[in-house]
């Protein structure tokens, strides 16, 4: 599974409230920069529509994709609590609409609501953990089963149930974004998926994937375990 550099702050259903209300709306063509590497804006947005790819760069310009995010997540929330500079390019991987909040704006909002800013440090402990079990798992797991995992966190997120208990991909991914999100190669990503098709645990539908065995997946996830 994709390491994130994300939390989902709008579990707390005070802090998402806050969000709608005061947010200001903005909006993103696909393969338009929303934060770059080293910027000192301070802002956080919520995504209400579309979906954004998280990067970093090497020092030597190798570019690796830490996760990709959908509507209902945040992003950018660590400059804009810590007020540092951005750690990692958030790019919009298709027309992204979002509520943006300024970190001025963030703080006068928990200081006059206490109870979501208590849901907000509780729900980034909880992230923190999660996020210390996935690293684990991400360097314990052997290629196989990063993918497996990978699959289906995307099944989960972006997964759409069919009427026979399959789940399509509502997005698309292509092998070169699977193989950079779970560090294998495109090669590597397509004879893995060629041999879970031959055993009908997926199945590609046009440039989607539709998830055929769940069952069996979370098996191979768990293989390494």
């Amino acid at each position: 599974m994709p390491l994130s550099l994300t939390t989902d702050l709008t579990e707390d259903t005070g802090f998402r409230t806050l969000l709608e209300r005061h947010g200001r709306a903005v909006e993103f063509a696909s393969g338009q920069t929303i934060y770059g590497t080293g910027d000192e804006d301070s802002t956080m947005m919520l995504i209400t529509k579309g979906r954004v790819e998280i990067s970093r760069t090497s020092s030597d310009g190798r570019r690796s994709i830490l996760t990709h995010l959908g509507a209902g997540d945040m992003v950018g929330e660590l400059a804009a609590f810590d007020g540092m500079p951005r750690s990692a390019d958030v790019v919009a991987a298709t027309r992204v609409h979002g509520l943006v909040l300024t970190r001025a704006q963030i703080a006068g909002l928990l200081k006059d609501n206490p109870e979501a800013a208590l849901g907000v440090i509780e729900t980034l402990c909880r992230r923190l953990r999660e996020t210390s079990a996935m690293y684990t798992a991400h360097v314990l797991a052997d290629g196989q089963a990063r993918l497996a995992r990978l699959l289906l966190h995307l099944a989960e997120k972006w997964g759409e149930p069919l009427p026979d208990g399959r789940r399509q991909l509502s997005e698309r991914f292509s092998q070169s974004d699977l193989g950079d999100l779970v560090g294998l190669t495109r090669e590597s990503v397509n004879r893995q998926i060629r041999e879970w098709e031959q055993a009908g645990i997926v199945m590609r539908q046009g440039r989607g994937l539709v998830i055929c065995d769940l069952a069996a997946l979370l098996g191979v996830a768990g293989s390494a375990e």
